[in-house]
């Protein structure tokens, strides 16, 4: 009996280690089901992450232009702004092109102060001008104007700020105080003082030569001011350290890596001038100090039309209308860039 007992001891230790064996596999099995779940889990969730921060398409990365294009296509009054302009633009080269421009320098007395009509769609003025025609040619004069001044502005604006900021110290104070002290220069008695003397001593010349100097001679200190401060912000990165540490030059060190870096802003800068520029133009020409007829600009229309405000309300809204769709379109496209360039700005 004695052996009998002791055969089975063994015999049920065997089968109960069997069964936790075949446990453990099981549950062995299970954890490394549930590791593999939470693996594709993770794997998915990574992928979806990725997608979304390269622009919702997996494995697509972005530069900060394609980033920047993304978010400003997305500001339907900023892109509005854009459409705006670029029809204008589109109109001023050419409508003059395809209808001629005799519509808009000739006398015709037979179709005087007419009003807008499907032959004339601003109407005539009282010298019988069609005033589409002659809105677009002063579209091309008033814009050309505009984004000359603003280049202009940009340019020196960036040079000033750009040598104030990098080199900083006595170089930079001074030449602060000397912006400072031009500040005093009232804008628009300037403009009209160089505008005034260029007009009288290049009689022959094109608007350009003397309007783009009156309105950008006294313009560009905000610019300037805006580049200097991104330049002291920049120039203590690691990678203009590190340029700085292996020799290059400072020319090489603003152009080659914190110019790039400010192309946000300088594009800002561009459409926040616009408008003044349009304004500035169209104010001295309808004092007229600036373009002269028979030239044709958006402030010659508004002069003229102010002369017959009473007989044809139309001759002063078509100029009043275009100026200020311009301005509001600019402003919105500058909005729109500053937002899609810097997205925290707008939550601050």
């Amino acid at each position: 009996m004695t052996d009998h007992g002791d055969e089975e001891t063994p015999r049920s230790a065997r089968e109960e280690r069997a069964v936790t064996s075949a446990e453990a596999e099981g549950l062995f099995g299970e954890a490394r089901s549930e590791l593999l779940a939470l693996s594709d889990d993770w794997a998915a969730r990574q992928a979806a992450y990725d997608a979304a921060d390269a622009g919702g398409v997996a494995g697509e990365q972005r530069s900060l232009i394609q980033d920047a294009a993304r978010r400003f296509a997305r500001n339907k009054a900023a892109m509005t702004g854009l459409v705006l302009v670029t029809i204008y633009v589109l109109l001023a080269i050419f409508v003059p092109i395809i209808q001629g421009t005799g519509d808009a320098t000739g006398i015709f007395y037979d179709r005087a102060n007419q009003g807008p009509s499907l032959d004339h769609l601003f109407g005539t003025d009282p010298q019988g001008k069609d005033e589409w025609l002659r809105a677009w040619l002063g579209a091309r004069i008033s814009l050309s104007i505009a984004f000359v001044v603003s280049l202009v502005i940009l340019i020196v604006g960036i040079t000033y700020g750009s040598i104030s900021g990098y080199f900083g110290g006595l170089i930079d104070s001074g030449m602060m105080r000397f912006l400072d002290a031009l500040y005093g220069l009232p804008y628009l008695p300037f403009a009209i003082i160089i505008v005034t003397v260029l007009s009288n001593r290049l009689p022959d010349a094109p608007p350009i030569a003397y309007m783009v100097p009156a309105l950008s001679i006294t313009a560009w200190f905000t610019s300037a001011r805006i580049m200097r401060g991104q330049m002291l912000s920049l120039k203590e990165n690691e990678y203009v350290e590190s340029a700085r540490a292996s020799g290059a030059k400072p020319s090489r060190i603003v152009t080659r890596h914190v110019l790039p870096n400010t192309i946000g802003v300088m594009v800002v800068v561009i459409f926040l001038e616009v408008p003044n520029a349009i304004l500035g133009e169209a104010f001295l020409s309808f004092l007229g100090l600036g373009v002269q007829p028979p030239d044709s600009s958006w402030g010659v229309l508004a002069q003229n039309g102010y002369t017959y405000i009473d007989a044809e309300p139309h001759l002063i809204w078509v100029p009043a209308l275009l100026i200020a769709s311009t301005v509001l379109a600019a402003i919105s496209v500058a909005d729109g860039l500053r937002d899609a360039f810097d997205p925290r700005g707008r939550e601050n």
